[in-house]
């Protein structure tokens, strides 16, 4: 039950620790808490809507006040700007400047050349005027709107020749159709390089005639600036276009404030702080630049001044409000929830023991206290139903889990034989594959290798040994033999070499290779053979058995390449768990190999040697040669240690016989007999039939199987029908079973290069005989001579001529 209490009362266990303690703590401290900040968070919106709404309030009131100055400023500007307008009038009709223009463009009319000094004459009569004058400029233009004469207090007043006929107040002075009652058309203002002016024109008139314009501007600069800020308690920004003339912001935001966009009563924020606007237009300049005056009144002041009192007494009364909900919640929770502390106490209890001695006391308690007990007790019941369940289902689980522990056994087992059996298998489908392609090379090459071979031997036969071409024809002849023995590699490493099965003595054949091993190896490599029990004997192929130790031996030199001991063992392997076997157990000290390694080591052409160094052939081969013998090969390898190669071969019980030599000089076996010769290959059945014309035998020569028939029907009686297995058309055996449907059965000899499931048929029945390219011409002149012999002695009375 305590669990259950936890349930309820605890918060989750990921929770922070602010969080945690509130959860954990009683319902009376958190119903007081959360009164509190209910009470707290009521205070704060409401002063947070009275904050918006006196915000709001203040914003309204200093937009109103801000509006009501701008347009009070805008008055003051116009009727400044329109003294700038009746000045330039009263100078238009003052007599000094009407007498001194009229003179210069008198002189200008009659075609005289300009004179310096009737133009000064006329800055001299505008500078005795503009000296009296408020303004800062005093400018005259002729009909054209192009300055004759300037006077600009304390600047340069070099401006003869400024065209100010785009200036549109001019052009207004000048055009004597455009009359109006407003001074407005006659305001503008005027750039002179760096200086701003807000001028006021007036159009000269002499006897009718506009004959040009007077000018009066007043500067725009920091003066009028400080002139505004005594009427307004805001900021000041004058700007020509993106241009500040004078501003009391810094640079940066008085840059903002001339490239925006503002009105009148909008509102700007700059640097945090938001602003009322007011802009005053003073006019364009002559290259259509406006000047305006902009006004920014801040709101944080204001509404700051107006909120603070506010918040003092909102946090005042709100923190009282606070404390008086938390004090009342926490009182009224007290009394509420004793009953309920009661009853928890009661179920810690019982949830202790696992019983309830007694019932819980709940006349007196209220209803929700009573649904609760009833509840206990309901759920005291229900635990002890349940505990007596859980042990009986504790006891079948632990069987069920005893049994399913044994078939997880059992399915690892399987599943680690299934996992070998697919590795095997597709170990066997590469050697398949390999072999297929291995088999197809071997075809052809044994086909040329008879060839090269036989014309050698018929040609160092013809010349003799004395002959100084003799020397190099035998090297022809070793280098095929050579070829040869690549091939039989090729086929045993793809299972698919024809064996010479014989009895051997394992230790004889060890024996027999130990010296030429010891020269392999080299020196810096110490070679132990060791033979353990009686002579050990299998059938193999000699060759072959020949061809496995040599891998292995070259494989264990390459691993010891500072030396180390090569270990050769003969032994018996016993009659207990499978028939008796004859075992060659390779072992050396080397580096051993990693057990990824040694997965891969028969897979074809895999090598750890560098590039150039290593075909990886050698393992594959003997791979394919023990189990085309009916063997098996393990290997174990640790790093840093060495590696044992243990080959196991059937052993049997004959003896051994003796081999029979081979002699390339001595004579070959003659005969008189007819041979039917078929092959395919032009140079093979042209190699066949001369050493078979050597040797004494009427020869028919075939190139195809059908051909054969076709001829045989001309023959009377043919001894030995020598055929190639595989050619196109008719195969070897298809000719001999058509040529015995027809004809008395001759000698059959079957010649074949390639090496398939047909041919290993072939080659294991004993009424076969079978002569494997490439071959000599003594292998063929004793194969032919011995099936002739073999099969006179079987039928006597056979007519063989």
């Amino acid at each position: 039950m305590q669990g259950s209490d936890d349930t309820v009362l605890a918060p989750p266990r990921r929770s922070s620790g602010l969080r945690r303690w509130f959860y954990r703590t009683g319902l009376s401290v958190r119903l007081g808490v959360l009164s509190g900040a209910l009470a707290a968070l009521v205070t704060a919106g409401t002063f947070a809507a009275l904050n918006v709404e006196v915000r709001r309030s203040a914003r309204r009131l200093i937009s109103e006040e801000l509006a009501h100055n701008g347009r009070t400023l805008v008055s003051l500007q116009r009727d400044n700007r329109r003294q700038l307008v009746l000045t330039a009038s009263l100078l238009a009709e003052s007599p000094i400047v009407l007498s001194a223009i009229s003179t210069y463009r008198g002189e200008q009319q009659t075609g005289n050349a300009q004179r310096a000094d009737l133009t000064n004459t006329v800055e001299g009569a505008l500078a005795r005027v503009g000296e009296g004058l408020r303004g800062g400029a005093l400018l005259t233009t002729d009909e054209n709107g192009r300055v004759i004469a300037a006077y600009r207090r304390n600047a340069d007043s070099s401006l003869r020749g400024l065209d100010l006929s785009s200036l549109p107040a001019v052009h207004h002075a000048l055009d004597a159709s455009l009359v109006t009652i407003s001074d407005e058309p006659y305001l503008a203002g005027l750039e002179v390089g760096s200086m701003f002016y807000g001028v006021g024109v007036a159009p000269l008139i002499n006897d009718g005639f506009t004959i040009g314009t007077i000018i009066v501007g007043e500067r725009v600069d920091s003066s009028l600036v400080a002139s505004l800020r005594r009427a307004f308690e805001g900021d000041v920004v004058i700007s020509a276009g993106p241009r500040i003339i004078s501003s009391t912001l810094p640079a940066a935001l008085s840059q903002t404030v001339a490239t925006s966009r503002d009105t009148t009563g909008s509102s700007l924020t700059l640097g945090g702080e938001e602003y009322l606007v007011a802009v005053i237009p003073i006019g364009q300049t002559q290259r259509g630049t406006p000047l305006k005056i902009t006004l920014l009144q801040p709101l944080s002041p204001s509404v700051n001044g107006l909120t603070a009192a506010l918040r003092r007494d909102f946090l005042l009364y709100g923190s009282l409000a606070v404390l008086l909900a938390a004090l009342g919640a926490g009182f009224v929770s007290r009394s509420v929830l004793r009953p309920l502390s009661r009853f928890i106490r009661f179920m810690r209890v019982g949830a202790e023991r696992e019983r309830v001695d007694h019932a819980f006391d709940a006349e007196d308690a209220s209803r929700e206290i009573r649904a609760l007990n009833e509840s206990f007790d309901q759920l005291m019941a229900a635990l002890g139903g349940k505990r007596t369940e859980l042990e009986r289902r504790g006891a079948e689980l632990a069987a069920s889990n005893e049994v399913l522990t044994d078939e997880i056994q059992q399915r690892e087992r399987i599943e680690k034989a299934l996992r070998e059996s697919e590795a095997q298998l597709r170990q066997s489908q590469k050697l398949e594959a390999v072999g297929t392609l291995a088999g197809g090379i071997a075809h052809d090459f044994n086909n040329m290798l008879t060839v090269i071979s036989g014309f050698t031997q018929i040609a160092i036969a013809t010349l003799g040994k004395e002959h100084p071409v003799s020397e190099d024809l035998r090297h022809v002849s070793d280098a095929s033999r050579s070829a040869a023995a690549l091939t039989h590699q090729l086929l045993a490493f793809s299972r698919k070499q024809m064996m010479q099965l014989r009895v051997l003595d394992l230790e004889g054949v060890v024996e027999g290779m130990e010296s030429m091993l010891r020269r392999l190896i080299g020196t810096h490599i110490k070679l132990e053979v060791v033979h353990v029990g009686e002579p050990v004997r299998l059938k193999a192929d000699p060759g072959q058995l020949e061809q496995v130790l040599l891998n292995l031996a070259v494989n264990a030199r390459d691993a010891m390449p500072g030396g180390g001991t090569l270990t050769i063992t003969t032994t018996h392997r016993p009659n207990v768990s499978g028939p008796p076997g004859a075992v060659l157990r390779v072992t050396d000290t080397g580096c051993g190999m990693p057990a990824d390694v040694r997965d891969r080591i028969f897979e074809p052409f895999f090598t750890t040697k560098d590039v150039g160094k290593g075909t990886g052939l050698g393992l594959s081969t003997v791979y394919g040669i023990v189990i085309q013998s009916g063997g098996a090969i393990e290997v174990e390898s640790e790093v840093g240690v060495g590696t044992t190669f243990t080959v196991v071969f059937p052993a049997v019980i004959e003896m051994p016989l003796a081999a029979q030599e081979t002699d390339e000089n001595e004579e070959h076996p003659r005969g008189t007999e007819t041979i039917l010769l078929v092959d395919d290959e032009e140079a093979v059945l042209d190699f066949a039939r001369r050493t078979l014309d050597a040797c004494g035998y009427r020869v028919i020569a075939a190139r195809s199987g059908v051909e054969a028939l076709t001829q045989s029907r001309t023959e009377q009686h043919i001894d030995v029908l020598l055929t190639d297995v595989l050619m196109p058309q008719l195969s070897g055996p298809q000719l001999v079973e058509r040529y015995l449907a027809k004809y008395s059965p001759p000698v059959i000899i079957y010649m074949t290069g390639f090496v398939d499931d047909a041919t290993m048929r072939l080659e294991l029945d004993e009424d076969v005989v079978l002569l494997r390219k490439p071959f000599s011409a003594l292998e063929l002149a004793r194969t032919v001579r011995s099936a002739l012999d073999v099969h006179r002695a079987a039928f006597p009375t056979a007519d063989v001529s």
